[in-house]
């Protein structure tokens, strides 16, 4: 018995330790066929980086604005910044999940679930034009303050640690954020939501808020400077030396968002792109409400205090992305990690969780049913950028080969990498 016990949790621990080395080869790949051949530069994710301050100040324009000046005086090539940027923020992102998620490394159907779930790490590698987005930036806040709670929780530290940690590092992050983008406005609920895992009393619910009263700064800046066309055309001509040029929308502000709202749900709905859709909500975000909620409802994850109980009304300023945004797919991947980093920091009863592990592996329909989903799940559909609403000019679809298919484009890219560079190998003939 002791034995079997001790094979499962090392199957269990070597299946997770391959899930991560493949999470950063594969995000390292990209990042090589990135700065060499240039093959994931999405016209509006890679234009978008480069919106700066030279024409007044605009939102978005905090990271281009850094670039501007590192290749004025230092003549950084724009590929070669935000490749080896980007390819620091995916690996942080893997790291931070690890570091999160890794309390579940013995229950292999929720780690996996996450792990390798097309709407959370390899959501911009399924779909390169994802890549290049800033949304990378929002997903990490919260992973880290989700780590900062844990180990807060699990370390026994005093109150006044973690409100020191608010001030003086997750307060600044989240107002580099905003500036980066402006989209992390509408998450900040959800940071409030794990601060008030330490509180206790209406004194400590006041310090918090008045903590975050901080972040109304830029909250302003980006409402009021949100772009115009004078700025959209000055910014064009400043980086056509980068043969770069910004989407139309930067000089219509909120309106032409609004307009492409109405134009894509409306205009050129169609019954397969609302289903797709729907599809695509509940796989990205749906799955992890049902599985983590069962827990709560379980008691196997309990809450920290009754402030949390109504946690579900914190994450209602996100619906506000699924109007300013058409690009679905986007927004449940934000919906998604914001999701399951709350879950993380609840309190687990790991005997709870064992039992329920033990009564599932004697059920044959149930656990069979499980594994079933899980290779669907992993395998057999990803989360594209319009979460497969692609309307009557795309053929968008969501039912696509995923984890499968980058493993077929990794043996692919590695049979070529060792043939040109390091030996000849057999020709391949079709």
């Amino acid at each position: 018995m002791i034995k079997k016990k001790f094979n499962n949790k090392t199957v269990n621990l070597i299946i997770s330790k391959l899930v991560l080395i493949s999470l950063f080869f594969i995000t390292s790949i990209y990042f090589y066929l990135n700065i060499k051949e240039g093959i994931n530069l999405s016209p509006y994710a890679f234009n978008e980086l480069f919106i700066n301050y030279q024409a007044g100040f605009i939102r978005r324009g905090l990271l281009g604005e850094i670039f501007w000046n590192l290749n004025i005086f230092l003549g950084i090539e724009p590929i070669v910044f935000f490749s080896y940027l980007f390819l620091l923020l995916y690996l942080m992102q893997i790291y931070f999940f690890y570091k999160i998620f890794e309390k579940y490394k013995h229950s292999i159907f929720i780690y996996l679930l996450i792990f390798l779930s097309p709407a959370l790490i390899l959501f911009s590698i399924y779909d390169t034009d994802m890549y290049f987005i800033k949304d990378i930036f929002i997903k990490l806040t919260i992973l880290f303050h989700g780590l900062v709670v844990i180990n807060h929780m699990e370390n026994k530290k005093d109150y006044s640690y973690y409100i020191n940690k608010l001030k003086f590092i997750i307060i600044p992050i989240l107002f580099f954020s905003i500036l980066i983008h402006e989209y992390q406005v509408l998450f900040l609920s959800i940071h409030i939501l794990l601060s008030l895992s330490f509180m206790n009393g209406k004194k400590k619910t006041l310090q918090i808020l008045l903590i975050y009263s901080l972040l109304i700064i830029p909250v302003l800046l980006v409402l009021f400077f949100i772009g115009d066309q004078n700025q959209l055309d000055i910014l064009n001509n400043l980086l056509q030396k980068f043969d770069v040029e910004l989407h139309p929308q930067l000089g219509g502000g909120f309106y032409k968002a609004l307009g492409g709202f109405y134009k894509w749900h409306f205009y050129y709905f169609g019954y397969k792109d609302f289903i797709q859709l729907l599809a695509s909500l509940f796989f990205g975000a749906g799955i992890f409400y049902l599985v983590f909620h069962y827990c709560i409802k379980e008691k196997i994850l309990k809450f920290h205090n009754e402030y949390q109980r109504n946690y579900i009304y914190f994450f209602t300023p996100i619906l506000l992305c699924f109007i300013l945004a058409i690009d679905h797919g986007r927004n449940i991947s934000l919906l998604a990690i914001h999701l399951v980093v709350f879950y993380s920091i609840l309190i687990i009863d790991f005997k709870k969780l064992s039992s329920l592990k033990n009564k599932i592996k004697k059920n044959f329909l149930i656990s069979s049913a499980l594994i079933i989903f899980l290779i669907f799940y992993i395998f057999m559909w990803k989360l594209d950028q319009m979460a497969g609403f692609g309307g009557s000019a795309q053929t968008n679809t969501i039912f696509q080969s995923s984890f499968f298919g980058e493993l077929i484009k990794l043996i692919k890219f590695l049979y070529s990498y060792i043939d040109l560079n390091i030996l000849d190998l057999p020709e391949i003939r079709l």
